[in-house]
């Protein structure tokens, strides 16, 4: 019997698929395939308009055949310009990206399914396309060539697998342009040297950061306390291809990533020793989150395609068990100072907002869309909010560093009421006078400028302790910053204001609305002010599901630990009781300070009382 006749023909073939399919999945799988629905409702409906056939499809991928080259560049650049505006949109609930590789050349016909080196190499240049790029083959690039408007960028012979071929980026926006593919032996020598500064680099921004690190010996099972400081390791950054010339690549961007976050004082970020000491002994998430308190992993891996880079990088929220953000950067070797600023910065901002800031922080990042001012701007509450005199130095400092960033503008004016009225409070003002009315303009200022919700809480505040020291002036003002929206800082700030005039049932209801609104409590300013109000009110079993397991917490305020001290005495513990008292006094406790925690008197001399009953207070 004869063999069946092959069928043959020459096609123009468009291969596309989604960037971080299976982490988008992982993530929410619902919301991922309504989205991926959504883009492929776009794509089948511009492959009708130029007269396209799909072939085949993977779900988060899809093959195309063209009538011809020029439909074809013109189909994939509508599409991605599509794909950006549905990504602008805010209802837009997954934002997924797309890379399209194109080809034209000889494809076998089976069954309405096309098979052979044209699919095999359009699939290739998809891959080797950048996130939101078109990549294409140099036989589309000749029949194109002054027949469209766009522009493009020869990156070269591209060997991967089997398949040798040319290719070209169609240059849309924010596309990098891409160096050719070059062999020589000085290419080589760049090779080695730009590896060998990035880990100088990275090693440089280590020690410069050491006191945002720990060495492994601090990462044990005996001094693995919690901290209200997100803890945050980052893992090696793994090579998928056998090549020490990629490993050198990975040591760079995971010593590059370990810098750019330690930036941020709202973060303990692991230092690069226990990264790799981690990573050499195969430490599961589990085991850095249940038996060293890790709270967040960044994991990467490294794949080099010819001239091109892919590396593919995700966030881990340990005590959620789910990555919380993941992306694919694809870049050439000249680019890499670029991407991995690019990535660093990424992962900061993410972390900023997920991890720390929650609505506060968004909020911030829209008014400063410059993420060195938006990391110094958080560095400056987070010094702001130990509230001591070392606290108040160093955000004064970080104001001034502000202040040539932003003047002039709404967040700065609050930001310097908040300082003046620290100054105030700690009685270090020279001239009491001058600093309220200061105060009195940088809320003026404020209010005009932006007057947002934060800003009437703010004014609310002051009313209370400095300005018009009026509960009615200041209620309403509280009413008027609920009516414009609330948010962790409003809430905060207006717990306060309701405490302060005697409200302590509506200051503990404010109180907690901001602590369920922010992903993590730095230095505890949240949960003091509510365990305050609390013991106040007398709602101690309250105060021990709050504070719980988490007393022993190396920078638990002191406050906290004394209030916890008198209930474990009350409840029999007198040893842990003693124990606390001993460590409280160890960090500066006696009755000067707990005079100064609480406005009513009556119940200043109440924990006097209790805690000398513990241990003799000075």
């Amino acid at each position: 019997m004869s063999a069946e006749k092959i069928e043959r023909k020459i096609a123009v073939i468009f291969a596309t698929d989604i960037i971080g399919y299976s982490k988008h999945m992982e993530t929410d799988e619902s919301e991922t395939v309504q989205n991926l629905r959504a883009c492929e409702k776009i794509l089948t409906k511009l492959f009708d308009e130029f007269d396209a056939r799909l072939f085949n499809t993977g779900g988060d991928s899809f093959l195309a055949e063209f009538p011809s080259a020029v439909s074809a560049v013109e189909c994939a650049v509508a599409f991605q310009e599509a794909i950006q505006e549905r990504n602008k949109a805010d209802e837009t609930t997954v934002k997924l990206e797309f890379r399209i590789g194109l080809n034209s050349g000889d494809v076998i016909k089976e069954k309405g399914n096309l098979l052979g080196d044209g699919v095999n190499i359009a699939a290739r240049l998809e891959a080797l396309a950048q996130t939101n790029g078109i990549t294409i083959s140099k036989g589309v690039y000749d029949f194109v060539k002054g027949k469209t408007k766009f522009e493009f960028n020869d990156i070269g012979l591209q060997k991967v697998k089997q398949n040798e071929f040319y290719a070209y980026d169609i240059m849309l926006k924010n596309i990098q342009k891409r160096k050719v593919n070059t062999k020589s032996v000085s290419s080589q020598l760049i090779l080695m040297l730009v590896c060998g500064l990035i880990i100088i680099i990275g090693t440089i921004g280590y020690f410069t950061t050491a006191k945002k690190t720990n060495d492994f010996k601090a990462l044990n099972k005996k001094n693995a306390q919690k901290s209200s400081i997100p803890m945050v390791l980052v893992r090696p950054i793994r090579n998928l291809a056998a090549s020490e010339k990629n490993d050198a690549i990975g040591i760079g961007l995971t010593e590059s990533m370990i810098s750019i976050l330690s930036k941020y004082n709202g973060l303990e970020i692991l230092s690069s020793n226990t990264s790799f000491h981690i990573g050499e002994n195969n430490f599961t998430d589990l085991q850095l989150h249940e038996e060293y308190n890790v709270d967040y992993t960044v994991e990467g891996s490294l794949q080099v395609m010819g001239t091109a880079s892919r590396l593919t990088v995700g966030l881990n929220d340990l005590e959620k068990d789910k990555v919380i953000w993941s992306d694919n950067f694809d870049f050439s070797l000249d680019d890499i100072f670029q991407i991995q600023d690019q990535i660093g910065n990424k992962i900061l901002s993410t972390l900023q907002i997920d991890a720390v800031g929650g609505s506060q922080a968004i909020s911030w990042a829209e008014e400063l869309n410059d993420l060195e001012t938006f990391t110094t701007a958080l560095n400056w509450r987070s010094e702001w909010r130990k509230f001591s005199p070392s606290g108040y130095k160093n955000s004064e400092r970080l104001l001034n560093v502000l202040e040539e960033k932003i003047p002039n503008t709404g967040v700065f004016y609050n930001f310097s009421a908040w300082q003046v009225f620290q100054k105030i409070n700690f009685g270090i003002s020279t001239n009491l006078e001058q600093d309220r009315q200061n105060l009195r303009k940088h809320i003026d200022n404020a209010i005009d400028v932006r007057g947002n919700a934060e800003d009437y809480a703010l004014k609310a505040l002051n009313e209370v302790f400095h300005l018009s020291k009026s509960c009615e002036i200041a209620k309403a003002d509280s009413e008027k910053a609920l009516t414009i929206g609330g948010g962790v800082d409003v809430y905060t700030i207006l717990g306060s204001v309701y405490s302060a005039c005697g409200d302590l049932v509506n200051g503990v209801k404010h109180t907690k609305s901001a602590l369920a609104l922010t992903p993590n409590d730095n230095g505890w300013f949240i949960t003091s002010n509510l365990v305050a109000d609390l013991y106040q009110l007398g709602r101690f079993q309250e105060i021990r599901e709050v504070i719980g397991d988490k007393i022993d917490a190396v920078d638990m305020r002191k406050r906290l630990i004394s209030i916890f001290a008198v209930l474990e005495f009350q409840a029999g513990n007198k040893d842990n009781a003693e124990r606390l008292v001993k460590k409280a006094k160890a960090q500066g406790l006696n009755k000067e300070l707990v005079r100064s925690w609480f406005n009513d008197s009556a119940v200043v001399e109440n924990l006097i009382s209790d805690l000398s009953a513990i241990s003799k207070l000075d």
